[in-house]
């Protein structure tokens, strides 16, 4: 083809060379002007869209180059893993070459002293839920764009409700704020304070656990979702310390599931353990079916959040977990040689089911939420994908990212199986060649999801891509794709730069 084909309409006017390797020509961006860009409606679906389609509208042909181009990043793709620090004393304002947006602080409210103030349990709460949800009106920054009673967490109802039923959950909730308000106000004596706080509460919670009646206190598991969360807000997300304080919760709600006095507390603890169970592929324990009857009658229960969709996804997946782990013990135990040919189709009987179950709520899901979309015009940089995905809202774009994230485990799973699979059965399974351009445009989707969840977001919408990211940037480990995965880590730096609260620090070595 000639240059004038193929180079965009400013670059031709103008008579620049123009850079085919990126949607939009490296002549235009360094000049700053406007670049029509290429014809890119044959690659990435929905291009030509300015506002989202009915559902959304995926051809066979578009599947394979749904994927994290490289290509289009304006930095070497190699530059992009600077190492995933976690910011000192949950403090430090990094950024990195591969994110430059990151260096913009968020703008956010002159917050007084008396509202900082950790022993005022209900004034610091306020704050804390103005700052996390960022539902300030001010000029310099944007109301809260997320819906009350549709996000997937309940501080917004749960933090005031608790307030005062408990000295050891007051102690809590007051090392919860502290800690997310230092972070986000720069202010270490605060986080030193709530940190100060933080021990004081585990040492109450130690001793209230020699006590006979605890197993069954509702204030004990409510105090064990604030600690987990102040491990997060402290930059421990995902660490080893966070997942302490989500198994002791696992081991209080198995003391009171059976009880008739449950309510929606249970069912966030259900949920947080869930989801940690998934992200490290560790059985649960209820995800047996054994547990199926007292999980539902949880999921049954009035809640606050009328997310519905949300809950029962979580319902849906709940033998994930279990799924995952058995995949990954059978592979491990089995090493070159060939799996037992029982345990190979049980464990595909499993996934089967579970994938049956998933097509009824994503039916609902298109019927009820508009899909994705994106606009004509690629942007570029390290800090994007070159069409990053649209959506109505956060809360369709969390529910999406969430079914994305379990399609792409439940067909990596079958991929890993594949080898294993005696002959006569291959016939009756998706092949591996059938099912990598399937699992890489799932990845590629959260990927381009990710800036729409959290540039210039609240903590409280940017936190719903940490579970999807994470399960992305861990795919991307396993398939031993280290560009993919260092633009994934990079990513959490950004989120750490721009929220000042790092996640998954040390998860990814990136040397």
């Amino acid at each position: 083809m000639s240059e004038r084909k193929d180079s965009c309409k400013p670059c031709r006017e103008s008579n620049a060379k123009c850079d085919k390797k990126r949607p939009r020509c490296g002549e235009c961006l360094s000049k700053g002007k406007q670049c029509g860009g290429y014809d890119m409606g044959r690659i990435f679906i929905n291009v030509n869209s300015s506002s989202p389609p009915p559902i959304w509208s995926r051809s066979q042909n578009a599947q394979k180059y749904l994927v994290l181009d490289l290509k289009s990043q304006s930095h070497d793709p190699e530059n992009l893993g600077a190492s995933l620090s976690r910011p000192s004393s949950g403090l430090s304002f990094h950024s990195t070459s591969a994110f430059s947006m990151a260096t913009l602080e968020p703008a956010l409210p002159d917050v007084p002293p008396s509202k900082r103030d950790p022993t005022n349990i209900p004034g610091i709460v306020d704050t804390f839920l103005d700052l996390y949800y960022r539902r300030f009106n001010r000029e310099e920054a944007p109301a809260e764009i997320l819906t009350s009673g549709q996000e997937t967490g309940g501080w917004r109802i749960l933090l005031p409700y608790w307030i005062g039923r408990s000295p050891t959950l007051d102690m809590a909730i007051g090392a919860l704020a502290a800690s997310f308000i230092g972070a986000q106000c720069q202010d270490p004596g605060l986080v030193d304070q709530g940190r100060n706080m933080y021990l004081q509460a585990l040492q109450m919670v130690q001793q209230a656990l020699s006590q006979p009646e605890s197993a069954t206190r509702k204030d004990l598991l409510v105090t064990t979702l604030a600690m987990s969360s102040i491990e997060l807000f402290l930059s421990n997300g995902a660490s080893s310390s966070q997942a302490a304080h989500i198994d002791g919760a696992t081991r209080l709600l198995d003391n009171t599931i059976q009880s008739e006095d449950v309510d929606e507390i249970h069912l966030y603890v259900l949920n947080q353990g869930l989801f940690q169970a998934i992200s490290m592929r560790q059985r649960y324990p209820f995800s047996d079916p054994a547990y199926r009857h007292l999980v539902h009658r949880l999921h049954c229960i009035p809640r606050t959040s009328q997310n519905g969709l949300f809950f029962q996804w979580c319902e849906i997946v709940l033998p994930l977990p279990n799924i995952l782990h058995t995949v990954d013990s059978i592979l491990s135990s089995t090493g070159s040689s060939q799996a037992p040919k029982t345990a190979v189709l049980a464990i595909l009987e499993d996934i089967k089911a579970l994938e049956h179950a998933m097509i009824p709520w994503y039916e609902q899901l298109k019927a009820n939420n508009p899909g994705a979309w994106t606009f004509p015009t690629a942007q570029t940089g390290a800090a994007s994908v070159p069409f990053p995905l649209q959506f109505v809202s956060i809360e369709t774009c969390t529910l999406y990212c969430l079914h994305w994230s379990s399609q792409l485990l439940i067909l990596e799973a079958r991929q890993m199986l594949n080898p294993h699979l005696p002959p006569s059965e291959l016939p009756n399974q998706p092949t591996s060649s059938a099912l990598v351009p399937q699992i890489a445009e799932y990845a590629s989707l959260i990927c381009r999801s990710f800036q729409y969840c959290t540039e210039n977001k609240s903590f409280a919408a940017t936190e719903n891509m940490f579970f999807p990211l994470y399960t992305v940037a861990n795919f991307y480990r396993r398939q031993s794709d280290g560009k993919r995965m260092k633009w994934c880590a990079a990513a959490f730096n950004r989120i750490a730069a721009e929220q000042r609260i790092g996640y998954a620090s040390g998860q990814f070595n990136l040397e």
